[in-house]
């Protein structure tokens, strides 16, 4: 990314009421919240100087109060932008896909990116749909390395049984951001639809997450 440079804040507030907040890009967007207690040369620097250590955003979830007192020096700013921080985290535990909601692949990816794009470790959560593709419900079903010794398809099915299932939709992340399929997942994706196959519950879609995408293989064709 290149340097933010010191832009006054009356600028991207007219930026903002005219395209949105979303038309800022990352560096935009962290300089417009620190200028709102720093003055515009200070905010630039202390931007810039974020994002030669680090490369996005996403990384700011891991910062600990020093991280922030280090980056910069300021009290005051540091506690706005840990309650910035604390805001968001709290906003995102609440969001949830309803029961009984209409499941797309473009809706659940989106979603997925949310609750799963920014963990450490791979997870896997199923969501388990009726004959009119509405959520019956979503649950974590494994959570480490995922690789044929640890992801069984009857943990999956023994839920969609349960639940009268007639349809799954499959979501898994891959830490490194990358959502292109591995080997493990494409062996996972036919083990899971040659089961489903047999028990008349069809594999909808499998979907890997990133922190910022998603892949569906529904979409890509790799589920006919």
């Amino acid at each position: 990314m290149s340097l933010v440079n010191e832009v006054s804040s009356k600028y991207l507030t007219g930026r903002i009421k005219r395209f949105g907040v979303q038309s800022l890009s990352d560096k935009e967007l962290l300089y417009y919240l620190l200028n709102v207690k720093m003055q515009g040369k200070r905010a630039s620097e202390a931007c810039n100087a974020f994002f030669k250590d680090f490369s996005g955003l996403f990384q700011i979830k891991d910062f600990v109060p020093e991280n922030w007192e280090l980056l910069l020096g300021n009290d005051e700013q540091s506690l706005l932008m840990e309650a910035i921080c604390e805001f968001s985290k709290r906003m995102k535990c609440q969001f949830n896909l309803p029961l009984g909601q209409f499941c797309s692949s473009s809706v659940v990816g989106k979603y997925m990116i949310d609750v799963l794009g920014d963990e450490k470790q791979e997870a896997l959560v199923c969501f388990f749909l009726d004959t009119k593709n509405q959520v019956l419900e979503q649950k974590k079903i494994f959570k480490g390395t995922l690789n044929s010794a640890t992801v069984h398809p009857r943990e999956i099915f023994k839920e969609a049984l349960r639940l009268s299932t007639a349809r799954i939709i499959v979501v898994h992340n891959h830490p490194s951001g990358d959502t292109t399929p591995s080997e493990n997942d494409l062996s996972l994706t036919k083990r899971l639809e040659e089961c489903g196959h047999l028990l008349g519950i069809e594999l909808l879609d499998h979907i890997i997450v990133g922190n910022s995408s998603y892949l569906s293989m529904r979409e890509e064709n790799i589920i006919g």
